[in-house]
């Protein structure tokens, strides 16, 4: 009888796959908490038998591999779903504090009770058109106007100013992520022509990709090599291969805010939280060109009915508002003229050839707020209409993107959950794992002891 020693290479291959696979439920156990790590399985075949050669049963178990668990269709939506999460987050805390910076919560301050409290002097005025102290009181009051708009407008600037830069710290970041990305693609493509087992790698870029959708919206494609092409919204690659190219802001008159390029062409970023900024960037612009239309629109409208009347020394009047620096009258530019801050006396109450105790004019003045034809730019309405329309706007542009982003925080978080439950490492199937392999790897060297001791039995035999 002679000694078959294929069944110590079957025990030796049991042991081996039982070491493994202790070593990878633990490796997953570790990694339990790590974000973006794909739980690993051994991958394992039974080893052939040879009929041929007398062999009736296989020769052992074979180890395959070690095996990520991903699903591509779920990682794909996931980068789609988080660009979109990018968006409409960065697009709610962009626009968040122009309801502050309007300061109508309250209904205390700001332009609306400025505008009521300038018109309503002239009101004041209409029922005592020879008063010198309450000419005073509208000048006042309509240097109060004047301050309203200036810090009203200079809260907006500020706030897109801070998008603006918070926008090109986002483009530094994505950059900074391009290149890791491409350099990750090369570490795989080495790591993997080399033989070795890139799967730490892999869930690394997986990582980097997420948080590069989450800023750009962009889209990967994956290559035969296993490396990742990173594409925009209008097909310009980011990242291709070992390459990364670059995103830069430049500048862009009349204000300097930020226009993406890459690599010095004109790109088009359609989601993540650089899209959010851009769309928030270009609401805060809309309110400040509409702010500027109402300041226009008053200063027009009254200095109409101004000029067409005259003061308290039966001179022709002039303009109320002026702009400070000569030109186009806006929100920024917005003054009482330095002849009224000198002498109230020139404010207008009387029609020309109305004599002293006329105050028509002061009467159509003060009936401009509730004159529902001023038109400021594409709104019509009273002024106090316009402007409560300016701050609807704004404020259901904030109430929209939060209404938006809890219901898209609600598919984000449903989206990793599904990735979790294919890819991600469960405590209670690991404890499981590692005590079928632990039993495996015991019974293993159990077989071990019986094949050896049934081997010394036959060589004592022939002795």
């Amino acid at each position: 009888m002679g000694v078959n020693f294929s069944v110590f290479e079957i025990g030796r291959r049991a042991l081996r796959a039982g070491q493994l696979g202790v070593s990878v439920t633990s490796n997953n156990i570790a990694n339990v908490n790590t974000p973006g790590y794909s739980r690993q399985t051994v991958q394992l075949s039974a080893a052939h038998h040879d009929p041929a050669n007398g062999r009736l049963v296989g020769t052992g178990v074979n180890v395959d591999g070690v095996k990520s668990i991903r699903d591509q269709f779920i990682a794909t939506r996931l980068q789609t779903e988080t660009a979109i999460n990018g968006r409409l987050s960065a697009q709610r805390d962009t626009l968040t504090p122009v309801e502050t910076a309007f300061n109508e919560l309250d209904g205390s301050g700001g332009i609306n009770a400025a505008v009521k409290s300038f018109f309503g002097a002239f009101r004041d005025l209409e029922a005592n058109p020879a008063s010198t102290a309450l000419r005073t009181s509208v000048v006042e009051r309509g240097n109060v106007l004047a301050s309203a708009f200036h810090s009203t407008r200079d809260r907006l600037v500020e706030i897109r100013n801070d998008a603006d830069q918070n926008l090109r710290a986002e483009l530094n970041n994505t950059n900074e992520l391009s290149i890791k990305i491409a350099e990750l693609n090369r570490k795989i493509r080495l790591t993997e022509n080399s033989g070795a087992n890139a799967a730490d790698l892999v869930d690394q870029r997986a990582v980097a990709l997420q948080q590069i959708a989450e800023l750009t919206g962009a889209r990967t494609t994956t290559n035969d090599d296993n490396t990742v092409t990173v594409t925009l919204g209008n097909g310009q690659a980011l990242v291709y291969g070992d390459q990364a190219a670059t995103l830069t802001a430049e500048d862009t008159p009349p204000d300097g805010l930020a226009t993406i390029k890459l690599d010095g062409q004109a790109t088009t970023i359609n989601d993540g939280k650089l899209r959010g900024i851009q769309d928030a960037v270009n609401d805060i612009s809309g309110y400040l060109q509409s702010l500027d239309d109402l300041a226009s629109s008053v200063a027009g409208r009254v200095n109409t009915l101004h000029a067409a009347g005259v003061d308290l020394d039966n001179n022709a009047g002039g303009a109320f508002f002026v702009s400070s620096n000569g030109g186009a009258i806006t929100a920024e530019t917005f003054d009482v003229s330095a002849a009224l801050n000198a002498d109230s006396r020139q404010v207008v109450a009387t029609a020309s050839g109305a004599g002293g105790g006329d105050g028509s004019v002061a009467r159509s003045i003060a009936n401009l707020l509730s004159d529902k034809t001023s038109v400021a730019g594409t709104r019509t309405g009273s002024f106090t209409d316009i402007y409560g329309s300016i701050v609807a706007e704004a404020g259901q542009a904030v109430k929209t993107a939060e209404d938006e982003l809890t219901t898209q925080s609600a598919i984000l978080a449903q989206t990793q959950a599904q990735r979790d439950s294919i890819s991600g490492v469960s405590l209670d199937e690991e404890a499981i794992n590692l005590l079928q392999y632990q039993k495996a790897y015991e019974a293993a060297a159990r077989f071990l002891k019986v094949a050896d001791e049934m081997t010394q039995t036959i060589l004592q035999l022939g002795q």
